[in-house]
């Protein structure tokens, strides 16, 4: 399988309505992306240099997507990340590099940006995460027509492409930090 890569400053106060592409300073000085964004937004400064280079160096399982791609077809993912959090800086650009692999319809992405900031910690201006027990980032969650699939939270469990294929199968999948979370996990 070749993959093939698509690519693609104000100052807010936190409201239920949301635009697009957000970028907000925190406390320390650092811009970051907060609500609903696109992938471009990851493209431009000061975002791009940590994007980029993740996106580029990361390999691929280009074997484990050949299963993973039909699988994907009518499935929506929700990605809950933070731009200032560590973990959603390495993982994100791993995980749209992957579904860019698979020929994944950006249509069907939602990305929200959470915030940093004591008040709204791991929160979104438009409240997306409500109900959704984000308790950690990034939290990609694989939703089908109707009910949620799975998800990964934080990082993989095996891989990013093993644990996608082990949540769109219905094998039995579990992600890190479910005990905690209470998750019921479907093994069907």
């Amino acid at each position: 399988m070749i993959c093939a890569v698509l690519f693609g400053t104000a100052s807010i106060a936190y409201t239920q309505e949301s635009k697009i592409n957000q970028q907000f300073t925190d406390a320390a000085g650092q811009t970051i992306l907060i609500g609903q964004c696109t992938r471009e937004a990851l493209w431009q400064e000061p975002f791009r240099n940590w994007f980029v280079s993740n996106y580029d160096q990361y390999v691929v399982d280009s074997g484990t997507c050949v299963y993973v791609a039909p699988l994907l077809k009518d499935k929506k993912i929700t990605l809950f990340m933070g731009t200032w959090c560590g973990d959603s800086r390495r993982e994100v650009p791993r995980l749209l590099k992957i579904l860019d692999c698979c020929g994944f319809p950006l249509e069907n992405l939602t990305m929200i940006m959470v915030s940093n900031q004591p008040d709204m910690y791991k929160k979104s201006p438009g409240h997306e995460e409500e109900g959704r027990q984000i308790i950690r980032v990034p939290t990609m969650i694989i939703e089908g027509v109707t009910v949620e699939l799975g998800r990964i939270i934080e990082f993989p469990v095996v891989s990013l492409e093993k644990d996608l294929l082990r949540i769109l199968r219905k094998d039995g999948y579990v992600p890190n930090y479910a005990e905690r979370m209470g998750l019921a996990i479907s093994t069907r």
